[in-house]
C-alpha cells in the first residue's frame, strides 16, 4: 500500500494537472430546480451552483459531488454528479461545430417512478465539505420499459425491468463522420423504422467522435485525466436520440488501438495515456498494473456512471473493443484488470448495468470472458462464410452458460467488398444464422456508414425484427438441433463441391496457429485437425510467428487448388509461394506501395492465386516469403462429392416454437 500511494503522489507531483475549469472560491453548493421538460422521461436533472476550490474537476481526490436519492417507495441510491457544459451545434459545408458556453455541474439520475423523489446533495474539496439541504422533485409516470437485465430465470437471455424479453438487433454504429451527430439523425430514425433496438458507440481512441480523452495540453482541457466535453456532449445526444427511436446503447470504454504501437491501426503514437503525450504509461503493456492509471480509469469509470448511468436505454458497459489485440496481450495481466475494474464498477453504478468486453480471436477465451465481473460473451466474426463461421461460434459458446451474441460480423475485416455484395447478404445471412441457432441477439454487422446507409440496406433488418418480435426466449428455452435433408429420389447422382479452409484466426500474438501446420486430405476427406489461421505471416516482422501450410492430399481426380488473398500489410507487403512436390509452381511479389511514411492497408493484391492438380499423391505447400502479413483461405474445387441436396439447414428446438432457416448450400457474398 505504501508503494502505491508513493507511485500516485510521484506521478501527480510530475504531472499535476490544472484545468481550465480550476476553481479558487470558498465551498458554497446551492441545488436549483430541476428541468421541468424532463419530467416524465425517465430521467430527472439538477442543476448545481457550485464554487469550491480544486484545479480539476475530474479528478475525484480533488473535487467530489456525490448525491443521496431516495424515491417515492423509500429506496435509496447513491450517485456522483458530473462536470459538463452547454452546447450548441452547427452544420456548415457538412461538418459538425460544437459551441460550448456556460460549465458546470449537473446530477442526472433515473426516475423511473412517478412521485416523489428527495435528493440530498454533498460536495468535498481540499477545504472541506458542504451538504445543501435535501430537494424534493415531484416526477411524472414515465413509459419506459426499464433498464435491461439478464433474464432471472434463463441467463443466456436478456429482459427489460418489466420482464418484457429483450432480443438485440441492430448495427454497430461506433462513429460518424465530419457531420457528427447529424450524421445519427439520419441513421437512428432509419434503424428505428426497420426494427432495430440496438448500436454500439465507441469513446475511444482519440479520432472517434465520441472520444473522451483527447491528447493535448492540460491547459486547454486536453490530455490524461481530463474529458473533451463537448464530444461527452455528443453521447448525451445520441443517447437521447436512440432512445427516442427505440435503440438500446452499448458504450465501448476502450479500443485496443490505445496501447498498440503497429499494425491493425495502432494509436499509441497519439494517445493520451502516453508519457510522450503527458500519460502515466512509458510502453503500452504497463496499463494494466499501473497504479496511476488506474486511479485515471476509476475517475473515468466514476464519470461514465454520473453522465451516463441513468439512461435506461444504455445497455451495457464495453470495457474493450478486441482487448487480445492490444501489444503483447497476457491473460495473466489483462484478466485481473477486468476483475478489479468490474468490481469497481459494479460498486459505484447503482442502476447495474450489464458489462462485457471483447476480443478480436472469434474463438474468444472462457478464462477471460467467463470472469464473474463480466455479463454475457460477444463473438467478432469477419469471413468470406459469414453465416456458417457465426453459427459455428453460437454452436460453441451456447455450451458456455451465458448470454452470447456475435457483436461485429462482416465478409472482410478491411472493407465492406460494397460491389461485390451489393444485396447485403453478408448482413442478411448472420441475422438469420442468429436467429436459427437461438443466439441472444442478432450477429451485428460493421461498415454501417459506407455499407449500410449508403446502400439503404435497412431493410435487411425489418423482417428478421418481425419475426422475433413475439418470441419469449428465455421461456422458450431454445436448443440447437442437428437437422438432416435428403433427395426424395434416392437415385439421384450426387455432386461435387469445393473443399475450403476459410475463418480462420487472425492475430499477431503466439499461439498454435502461428507455427508450420501440416494438413492430410484423402479424396475430400480431411484427416485430423483442419484449423489454419486466416493470416499468414512473413518472415521480417514477425518471424516467430511465421505459419506456412503444407496440404499432403490425393485425389481421384483433377482439382484446382486456390489460395485466396485479402489485404496485404501495409508495413512492407508480402509474398507468396506455392511449391508442388518439391517444385517452385508460383511466386508473386506483394510489394508495399506506401509513401515511406504511410503504412496504409494494401487492397490491390486481393485475389486468387492457384494451380491445377492432376490426379494422385501430391505435397503442396503455401508461404509468405515478404516482409509482413497477408489475409488469406484455401479453396480445393470440386474436391468434394455429396449426396445430398444443395439446401443447408440450421434449426432451434423451444419448448413449444420450433424454427428453422434453410439456404442455398455454400451460399456466401
Amino acid at each position: 500500500m505504501t508503494s502505491m500511494l508513493l507511485g500516485l503522489a510521484m506521478y501527480a507531483a510530475q504531472h499535476s494537472i490544472v484545468s481550465p475549469y480550476a476553481d479558487k472560491q470558498p465551498l458554497r453548493l446551492v441545488v436549483l430546480a430541476a428541468d421541468a421538460a424532463l419530467s416524465g422521461s425517465g430521467i430527472t436533472e439538477l442543476a448545481l451552483d457550485l464554487h469550491a476550490t480544486f484545479d480539476n474537476p475530474f479528478d475525484s481526490t480533488d473535487i467530489s459531488v456525490d448525491a443521496e436519492i431516495t424515491d417515492p417507495k423509500g429506496s435509496i441510491i447513491k450517485l456522483p454528479a458530473y462536470f459538463g457544459a452547454s452546447v450548441d451545434r452547427t452544420l456548415l459545408n457538412q461538418a459538425e461545430t460544437l459551441s460550448i458556453s456556460k460549465r458546470g455541474w449537473t446530477l442526472r439520475f433515473a426516475t423511473p417512478l412517478a412521485g416523489t423523489y428527495s435528493v440530498r446533495v454533498s460536495a468535498r474539496d481540499r477545504t472541506g465539505a458542504v451538504t445543501a439541504p435535501a430537494k424534493k422533485v415531484e416526477v411524472l409516470e414515465s413509459k419506459s420499459q426499464g433498464f435491461i437485465r439478464l433474464n432471472p430465470q434463463n441467463r443466456r437471455y436478456f429482459q427489460f425491468d418489466s420482464a418484457r424479453p429483450f432480443w438485440p438487433i441492430g448495427a454497430n454504429t461506433c462513429w460518424a463522420g465530419p457531420r457528427g451527430t447529424y450524421d445519427f439523425d439520419d441513421w437512428l430514425p432509419a434503424y428505428g423504422r426497420a426494427g432495430c433496438n440496438y448500436g454500439r458507440l465507441w469513446l475511444s481512441p482519440n479520432w472517434t467522435t465520441f472520444a473522451l480523452e483527447k491528447p493535448g495540453k492540460s491547459a486547454e482541457g486536453l490530455g490524461i485525466g481530463q474529458f473533451d466535453l463537448g464530444n461527452a456532449w455528443r453521447v448525451d445526444y445520441v443517447l437521447r436520440q436512440a432512445q427516442a427511436n427505440g435503440i438500446n446503447l452499448m458504450l465501448t470504454i476502450d479500443s485496443y488501438n490505445v496501447l498498440r504501437d503497429r499494425d491493425a491501426y495502432p494509436s499509441w503514437e497519439t494517445t493520451p495515456h502516453n508519457s510522450e503525450n503527458g500519460g502515466p504509461l512509458r510502453i503500452w503493456s504497463a496499463f494494466w498494473s499501473n497504479d496511476a492509471m488506474d486511479r485515471l480509469y476509476r475517475d473515468k469509470l466514476r464519470y461514465l456512471v454520473a453522465r451516463y448511468a441513468a439512461f435506461q436505454n444504455l445497455f451495457a458497459w464495453e470495457f474493450w473493443n478486441e482487448v487480445d489485440l492490444v501489444r503483447d496481450y497476457s491473460l495473466a495481466e489483462v484478466g485481473p484488470w477486468h476483475r478489479r475494474m468490474g468490481q469497481y464498477l459494479r460498486s459505484i453504478d447503482p442502476y447495474h448495468h450489464l458489462i462485457t468486453t471483447s476480443m478480436s480471436d472469434s474463438m474468444g477465451s472462457r478464462e477471460l470472458q467467463l470472469l464473474p465481473e463480466l455479463d454475457f460473451v460477444q463473438t467478432h466474426v469477419y469471413s468470406e462464410s459469414i453465416a456458417e463461421a457465426t453459427i459455428t461460434q453460437q454452436q460453441r459458446k451456447s455450451q458456455w452458460g451465458r448470454a452470447h451474441f456475435a457483436g461485429e460480423v462482416g465478409a472482410d475485416a478491411t472493407g465492406p467488398r460494397a460491389a461485390d455484395d451489393p444485396t447485403g447478404l453478408q448482413i442478411h445471412d448472420p441475422i438469420w444464422s442468429s436467429i436459427a441457432t437461438a443466439s441472444s441477439g442478432s450477429a451485428m454487422p460493421w461498415w454501417w456508414d459506407n455499407y449500410i446507409q449508403p446502400k439503404s440496406l435497412y431493410p435487411l433488418f425489418t423482417a428478421a425484427a418481425s419475426f422475433v418480435k413475439d418470441i419469449d426466449w428465455a421461456k422458450e428455452d431454445f436448443q440447437q438441433a442437428d437437422p438432416s435433408i435428403a433427395y426424395a429420389d434416392p437415385t439421384t447422382k450426387p455432386r461435387l463441391g469445393d473443399l475450403v479452409f476459410d475463418s480462420g484466426i487472425v492475430g499477431w500474438n503466439p499461439g498454435p496457429e502461428y507455427q508450420p501446420r501440416n494438413v492430410t486430405v484423402r479424396d475430400g476427406q480431411v484427416i485430423g485437425d483442419r484449423s489454419l489461421a486466416g493470416i499468414m505471416h512473413g518472415r521480417r516482422n514477425h518471424p516467430e510467428l511465421l505459419n506456412p501450410v503444407t496440404f499432403d492430399v490425393q485425389f481421384s481426380k483433377l482439382t484446382h487448388f486456390d489460395v485466396e488473398v485479402g489485404d496485404v500489410s501495409g508495413y512492407g507487403g508480402a509474398g507468396l509461394r506455392l511449391t508442388l512436390d518439391g517444385d517452385r509452381v508460383l511466386s508473386r511479389d506483394f510489394r508495399d506501395t506506401n509513401n515511406p511514411e504511410k503504412h496504409e492497408t494494401l487492397h490491390q493484391y486481393a485475389g486468387r492465386y492457384g494451380l491445377d492438380l492432376p490426379p494422385g499423391h501430391h505435397v503442396l505447400r503455401v508461404e509468405n516469403t515478404g516482409s509482413d502479413w497477408l489475409m488469406c483461405a484455401f479453396r480445393f474445387k470440386n474436391a468434394i462429392q455429396t449426396s445430398r441436396p444443395n439446401v443447408s439447414l440450421w434449426a432451434a428446438l423451444g419448448n413449444s416454437t420450433v424454427i428453422v432457416w434453410a439456404r442455398a448450400q455454400g451460399r456466401s457474398w
